[in-house]
């Protein structure tokens, strides 16, 4: 029975949770972010999440047709920019793709507080490349 009363503990959170949100709150974060994003070109980089556009519909095409590799960190630092308080580093990488050569290029970002020590120099993440700009990273 433990599992049955885990389960409707957690619907009646779910409902006090969707009773309390502020979407107008929400909305208005949003706004701001895609504001943030506004003077940037389609498929420009930002400087805040590599080649990544505020356009998620963009995103999706752009990230299909990017080569699947991977970045080893070399070096992070603060680039001084904040987009909604959140520091934007940049993140030196040696990016590693099936049958080319390994490069250096440096990747722009927003790293939470939080997240900020899986990003030292050593750690490896997968990224995908656009095949027109090697130094235009997507991570994932």
């Amino acid at each position: 029975m433990g599992v049955f009363r885990d389960l409707f503990r957690l619907g009646k959170a779910g409902l006090q949770q969707t009773a309390n949100m502020d979407y107008a709150e929400n909305l208005r974060q949003s706004a701001d972010l895609a504001e943030q994003f506004a003077g940037v070109k389609p498929g420009e980089a930002p400087g805040t999440h590599g080649a990544a556009t505020a356009n998620p519909f963009l995103n999706m095409m752009m990230y299909g047709s990017m080569i699947q590799g991977s970045g080893r960190v070399v070096t992070v630092s603060d680039t001084g920019k904040r987009v909604a308080g959140t520091t934007v580093y940049a993140v030196e990488l040696d990016v590693t793709l099936p049958d080319r050569q390994t490069y250096r290029t440096v990747y722009q970002t927003v790293i939470a507080e939080a997240a900020l020590s899986g990003w030292q120099p050593g750690a490896v993440y997968p990224f995908r490349v656009s095949p027109d700009d090697p130094d235009a990273l997507m991570l994932g």
